[in-house]
């Protein structure tokens, strides 16, 4: 199909060019379209599986997956496409294998609900190009049982190290041993995520995000950490976590660079109930009496 369109539109650039000054000047190229894709059962789409749709798409195109659209492995994204989900779109990964690989510079992926069938030790995104955008997704894995430290290594999204201009935006990311790792010397914004019940939230591998406005999800599911800078991260990156955390809800913050004598971490208070019972002496930043950190609680300061 894609041979077809491109010997359509190299017939239909022959037709439409004009000579200017001597020159030849292409007609428009053409516009970008829709393909969708969904389950065998519901028949009324273009394509059955997420990779016969994308093997028909063009940069530029959007795939649309429509319903629940099972996949068994990898699906990989290499040109500037579009994934988009319409209302209610889900896309569950049976197999144990990262769900979409994305290589195409310039791709976006939102509006999804991605998820396993049962947890699965691998990422579920692998943004390995620049200018991705991941956008309003929910991506989440099956509850496990405690403790975390025995869960499936099952992750959200991972980054390749190097690469630049990542926007993950508006994301909800739950239920997974980790919400990101990001490997070294990726840049981007990672803004306005909503994030719980991982082991660690944003895990940053010398990595040089921006991040902002992200906050913890469901209080009833915490995650045991929500930013942790590795050992080795440049120490110009990420300078204070206190900075960190309040530009991020407030956010629980590990620094593993921290002094020999032990890590350097901020756990700000998230609700009223964290500072009673004596909980306001074990919070940094220091607060001097449970009043102090409930104002914090509702004020911020």
């Amino acid at each position: 199909m894609k041979n077809t369109r491109a010997a359509l539109l190299a017939v239909a650039l022959t037709a439409g060019a004009v000579a200017v000054g001597g020159a030849v000047s292409p007609a428009v190229a053409a516009e970008a379209r829709t393909v969708t894709v969904c389950a065998p059962a519901t028949g009324s789409c273009d394509h059955t599986t997420l990779a016969s749709a994308l093997g028909a798409a063009d940069p530029g195109d959007t795939v649309q997956v429509v319903g629940t659209v099972t996949v068994d492995g990898t699906t990989t994204i290499a040109e500037d496409v579009t994934v988009s989900g319409a209302p209610g779109a889900r896309v569950v990964q049976t197999g144990s294998a990262v769900t979409f690989r994305i290589t195409g510079a310039g791709a976006t992926l939102t509006g999804l609900e991605i998820t396993s069938d049962t947890p699965k030790p691998a990422e579920f995104v692998y943004v390995g190009a620049d200018d991705v955008t991941l956008s309003d997704n929910t991506i989440h894995g099956p509850r496990q049982a405690l403790p975390m430290s025995g869960w499936v290594g099952n992750r959200g999204f991972v980054t390749a190290g190097g690469i630049s201009g990542l926007n993950a935006s508006g994301n909800t990311i739950h239920s997974l041993r980790s919400g990101a790792y990001l490997n070294p010397n990726g840049t981007g914004l990672i803004a306005g995520n909503t994030l719980h019940d991982t082991k660690g939230d944003f895990l940053i591998d010398n990595a040089a995000f921006t991040f902002t406005g992200n906050s913890a999800g469901d209080p009833e599911a915490r995650s045991e950490w929500s930013f942790v800078v590795f050992e080795g991260t440049a120490s110009s990156r990420y300078p204070s976590m206190a900075t960190l955390s309040a530009a991020n809800g407030n956010m629980t913050a590990w620094d593993q660079r921290g002094p020999a004598a032990g890590e350097v971490t901020y756990v700000a208070p998230l609700a009223a109930e964290d500072c009673k019972s004596g909980g306001w002496k074990d919070l940094d930043p220091g607060f001097r009496n449970q009043g102090q950190c409930i104002q914090f609680v509702n004020t911020g300061k």
